[in-house]
């Protein structure tokens, strides 16, 4: 059998020579030796390698929580480039740069003791700026700034003694120019006194508060506003009078309430009353008692006693005979006296009377007395001028009344006068009361 194969391999062999074929494929064929004692040679095909399948990528396992992956960011550009940069533009000015304080002609900075009452000049102000000056101590008072006819220039009012002061200038950009001031101490201090006076009792519904100044006061509004009156009762409507330039005086429009406490305060350490002078600290308290009001008509001969806003008595009276009227309007009561002797030395007319009971209500010579000698008590009118009454009345009234209680008197021709001691103030009208204000 193998001699057969090989025959049989040997003329394929040939026959492909003679064929002229250029390959001839032994792939599957045995080759023997031609020596038969040799073992033939088996050439095993070797098989063609199959290719592998395209693997897949293995499967990660699925987590929620991972993100897939991210593709890498597409680089950026390149910038462009930056255009030159523009020059920075000038800064401007502070608002409050040109601003200076002067005292006279010399430049203020920083702190610096002046005379009190000076007058610190502010040059250089913007429009949209603002001006503060106030006491350093207590903020809540400022003192008062004047525009000049100067474009930008400011004065203040005259800065009081002993005091800390702050002039500052707010510019509108938020920048500020200021000094710090103290006032030396006052060259020249004025006297205050204060009637009626404390501690002295009660007062009747009509006294009026009096303010006497030692020296003539040329700044009154300024020492009118540092006046303050409180009461613990509502008095209506009230206000000062300045009799003169140096008394300042105080009431009700219509006296005072009944059981009234009266407190006046004045600070007028940082008011210059007159050029060069200030004043001091004041403060004075009184009381008033019972609204006692002594209505005495001379028509009708009667006095009626009011108590409070009630009628308490009605007596006869006696008034001024012709020539001798007793006068009409408000007076008050200022003294008590008792064994009061009333004289009068005109040889024609003249009088020599011993009383027990006198009030004096103006200071001309009027008196509430009793008068045992007059028979006409409650018919006519026979005295000399004074309210004549009987004996027991006269003692009631005196009594029952206090100094500066109130005497409405009418039914005669005659008027009490603006100018009489304190009853005076009350025959002033209401129109003409206001108008002696220094503040408008």
């Amino acid at each position: 059998m193998r001699q057969v194969a090989r025959r049989g391999i040997v003329v394929a062999v040939a026959s492909a020579l003679m064929a002229g074929s250029a390959f001839v494929s032994t792939t599957g064929i045995a080759l023997a030796d031609t020596d038969p004692t040799t073992p033939p040679v088996v050439i095993e095909p070797t098989p063609e390698p199959t290719p592998d399948p395209t693997p897949e990528p293995p499967s990660a396992p699925s987590d929620p929580a991972d993100p897939a992956p991210e593709p890498d960011p597409a680089p950026e550009p390149d910038p462009a480039p930056e255009p030159d940069p523009e020059p920075a533009p000038t800064p401007a000015k502070p608002e409050t740069a040109k601003v200076t304080f002067l005292l006279d002609r010399t430049k203020l900075t920083g702190f610096t003791k002046v005379p009190a009452g000076s007058v610190i000049r502010i040059k250089g102000v913007n429009p949209k700026s603002t001006i503060e000056v106030y006491n350093a101590k207590d903020p809540e008072q400022s003192f008062v700034v004047h525009q000049t006819r100067k474009s930008r220039v400011f004065k203040t009012s005259p800065l009081p003694p002993s005091t800390r002061i702050w002039v500052r200038v707010q510019g509108s950009d938020g920048t500020t120019a200021k000094v710090s001031l103290k006032t030396l101490t006052a060259p020249n201090t004025f006297s205050v006194s204060v009637s009626p006076l404390e501690g002295t009792g009660k007062y009747g519904a009509g006294i009026p508060v009096r303010v006497t100044f030692g020296v003539p006061i040329k700044n009154k509004a300024a020492v009118e506003a540092a006046l303050l009156v409180e009461t613990n009762t509502d008095i209506g409507k009230a206000g000062w009078y300045w009799e003169s330039d140096r008394m300042a005086v105080f009431r009700p429009k219509k006296y005072w309430p009944a059981n009234t406490k009266v407190t006046l305060t004045a600070d007028l350490r940082t008011v210059e009353g007159t050029d060069g002078w200030w004043g001091p600290k004041v403060e004075n308290v009184f009381r008033i008692g019972d609204q006692v009001i002594m209505e005495t008509n001379f028509r009708t001969h009667t006095m009626t006693f009011i108590r409070n806003g009630e009628v308490e008595r009605t007596f006869p009276i006696s008034g001024g005979m012709t020539n001798w009227e007793t006068k009409s309007g408000v007076k008050l009561v200022t003294t008590h006296e008792k064994q009061r002797r009333l004289i009068n030395p005109d040889p024609e007319e003249g009088w020599d009377v011993l009383t027990n009971y006198a009030m004096r209500i103006s200071q001309d010579g009027e008196f509430i007395h009793d008068a045992p000698w007059n028979y006409y008590i409650g018919r006519y009118n026979t005295s000399h001028g004074c309210t004549n009454m009987y004996l027991s009345d006269a003692e009631w009234v005196f009594k029952n009344t206090r100094f500066g209680d109130i005497v409405e008197s009418k039914g005669t021709s005659v008027k009490v006068s603006t100018k009489e001691y304190l009853a005076g103030y009350w025959n002033v009208s209401w129109a003409d009361w206001k108008a002696g204000s220094a503040l408008k």
